[in-house]
């Protein structure tokens, strides 16, 4: 019922969706940064700036590892519940041969 292939690659492609988003994100943060600074050049000074960038920064990373929590998460969780199935199924299949056994020795009685 699990695969775990696929569920893998769906994680890792989810992942590398969401890091491509949020890469995006801040390089777009990088260019209005830039335009900002290039038109309020006069206005800002350099510690402004750098204090700009250092929060933005700090948005986009704080972001990207609450996106890698969630993902870990995900993965995780989704190998627990392939784990639990592989050991239900196991257990349904030594009941199977016990109760197949023990028919035998009775019938053999």
């Amino acid at each position: 019922m699990f695969n775990s292939s696929s569920n893998t690659n769906l994680v890792a492609r989810s992942v590398a969706t969401k890091t491509n988003r949020t890469f995006k994100k801040l390089a777009l943060i990088v260019v209005i940064a830039t335009a900002s600074v290039g038109a309020q050049a006069n206005e800002l000074s350099g510690a402004d700036v750098v204090s700009a960038l250092e929060t933005r920064f700090t948005e986009a990373t704080t972001e990207m590892l609450q996106t890698a929590k969630q993902e870990i998460t995900l993965n995780l969780q989704s190998h627990i519940a392939e784990q639990l199935f592989e050991l239900s199924s196991s257990l349904e299949l030594t009941e199977s041969v016990t109760e197949s056994d023990t028919a035998l020795v009775s019938n053999e009685d």
